[in-house]
């Protein structure tokens, strides 16, 4: 069975219930309450990762600012991150080689190899130089707050692209097995936000032996 290196990782993001900004011992950290912390494995503020965590209960936990915050408080978004690898709703792609790089097989291979096909540029590849998605050029072009929307259909296009591409090349090779065989891939949402300049992708894998990987994007 054909194994990949691992690069995707999707972690489950927990529920939070109230965030507050308060200063401890001279430092700036998050008050959060949520679902459940017993299995936290980083606390992102603004996107960036806290250098301190503290899990004081199940539901409660504190997260330093980062240095570039501790001047200016400013606190715009935070994310907890569980260790458990899923493929849920509530899970976010992550891109990066672990500290011990692994294997990875079955619908989390399909998964990467749906990503890096959808990411991949046609032309940037001499040895298949039709294959490739295309969504990277397309978030890579210059756009306005009001134009960012348009791109939606950008996003549509690279998936289905790829989902084609995926299917017609695993047709001629038998060898893999079900559940890593794409049967259909869909957008479930596809959401531009203005304020953060952000696009936030759903999308729904199907593999031949009917397993579900839902793949959560914030480009």
């Amino acid at each position: 069975m054909a194994v990949d290196l691992q690069a995707c990782f999707p972690q489950e993001s927990v529920t939070l219930n109230d965030i507050r900004v308060v200063k401890y011992g001279g430092l700036w950290v998050v008050r959060v309450e949520g679902d459940d912390f017993r299995a936290v494995d980083e606390v992102l503020i603004n996107d960036t990762a806290s250098p301190d965590v503290i899990v004081l209960s199940r539901t409660l936990l504190t997260a330093q600012l980062p240095d570039m915050y501790q001047t200016m408080p400013e606190v715009h978004s935070v994310m907890v991150l569980n260790k458990q690898l899923t493929l849920s709703p509530r899970s976010l792609i992550r891109f990066r080689i672990g500290k011990s790089p692994g294997k990875v097989r079955g619908i989390l291979r399909l998964m990467q190899l749906f990503l890096k096909v959808l990411f991949t540029s046609p032309g940037s590849d001499i040895f298949r130089p039709n294959s490739g998605g295309g969504l990277l050029r397309s978030l890579g072009t210059t756009f306005g707050q009001d134009e960012g929307s348009n791109l939606v259909s950008d996003i549509v296009i690279a998936v289905n692209r790829t989902q084609r591409q995926i299917i017609a090349a695993q047709s001629r090779d038998q060898r893999s097995p079900r559940d890593e065989r794409l049967l259909t891939a869909r957008i479930i949402s596809a959401n531009f936000d203005k304020l953060q300049s952000a696009f936030y992708v759903k999308i729904e894998l199907v593999s031949q032996a009917g397993r579900t990987a839902i793949t959560n994007l914030e480009l």
